[in-house]
């Protein structure tokens, strides 16, 4: 699978926890990020700017129900801890 398959892979699980409430969601979301950054090891940084601007763009789309909130706060803490 090549990376851009596998960020949106990766997206669209993140999409359908970011519709839900269930109680585990911020674990769910956390390891489904910490899944995709570990298949470029090596590549943390570029990983997690590929999925911040993925994040974004399905942010910017609206959709009704739709919290990127929790993920879009994980990926920039991390960018922020590599810095």
């Amino acid at each position: 699978m090549d990376r851009d398959d596998l960020l949106r892979l990766h997206i669209e699980a993140l999409g359908v926890l970011a519709r839900t409430n269930q109680p585990n969601r911020v674990h769910l979301i956390e390891r489904n990020i910490e899944d995709y950054v570990r298949t470029d090891p090596g590549n943390e940084r570029a990983s997690l700017e590929r999925l911040r601007d993925a994040i974004d763009r399905e942010e910017t789309e609206k959709r009704q129900n739709e919290d990127w909130s929790i993920a879009k706060d994980y990926v920039r803490s991390r960018l922020t801890w590599l810095t």
